[in-house]
């Protein structure tokens, strides 16, 4: 099977101005979109549970023959830096990497946090929901998370912390003094929604909680409008603290030593 980098013919694409590919691997379930001009043409997921490394590339393939494109058509990637999965977000900046030195396109990186806040936004507009806060939460396993909180501001959702890394409590304590209700999504509440539980918390429909392709897409776009480009030389993941296995090695190198 023709791989996603092989060096197969440009297919004719006469009046494309950009073919644009989305591959969201920070989660458990990984997912891909295809964009040609401003418009996404394709979706897939990945089959199953951390599928990544075995079936990104034969997606990638599939929706690209679909649209009678070929490797040498994409322009640009969008891409998690994470935080999310180390091995994922790893996958993803190989990826990308790849296609910038050898198709020469373009990267936008994206914080995945950012993704899935923007997860919500359509669901809003479609339900008329008044949420004037979010936070998007993201397992950092050892009882802490990966949290970023936004506000609703000129019809999107706005920044007003940088990635966290906190406790529930603290998580509680900063952000529901106010009166406003603050709304929930992602990951990190699949098996601690309870920890997350207040008064002035709303958790979110579950369908909304997996960082998805379709909503990196669009912040890859956004992106790429403004023409802010990741540098495939200085790319790296955005991991905010080391991998879990490197910790407990530190802890063991003294008795070893």
């Amino acid at each position: 099977m023709t791989t996603p980098f092989s060096n197969t013919p440009r297919t004719d694409t006469a009046g494309v101005k950009q073919v644009s590919l989305a591959a969201e691997t920070s989660g458990r379930l990984g997912s891909v979109a295809l964009g040609i001009g401003d418009s996404i043409v394709a979706k897939a997921d990945l089959s199953g549970f951390r599928r990544h490394s075995s079936e990104l590339l034969g997606v990638i393939d599939n929706l690209l023959k679909r649209h009678r494109l070929g490797p040498r058509d994409i322009n640009r990637i969008y891409i998690p830096k994470g935080p999310g999965s180390f091995t994922g977000i790893r996958i993803a900046v190989t990826f990308a990497k790849m296609a910038a030195f050898a198709l020469n396109a373009k990267i936008a990186a994206i914080d995945t946090l950012d993704t899935i806040a923007e997860n919500s936004t359509q669901f809003i507009q479609n339900n008329s929901l008044p949420i004037q806060r979010l936070a998007a939460i993201l397992d950092a396993k050892r009882g802490l998370f990966y949290i970023a909180v936004f506000e609703w501001q000129e019809n999107d959702f706005r920044r007003i912390t940088e990635d966290l890394l906190i406790t529930p409590t603290d998580f509680l304590r900063r952000f529901c003094s106010k009166n406003a209700p603050i709304h929930l999504l992602g990951e990190g509440l699949l098996f601690y929604q309870k920890q997350f539980e207040h008064p002035q918390t709303v958790i979110l429909d579950k369908a909304l909680w997996p960082a998805r392709a379709e909503s990196l897409w669009k912040l890859g776009q956004k992106r790429a409008h403004n023409e802010n480009w990741n540098d495939p030389d200085t790319l790296v993941p955005l991991y905010i603290r080391r991998p879990e296995a490197e910790e407990l090695w530190e802890k063991k190198r003294p008795s070893i030593l």
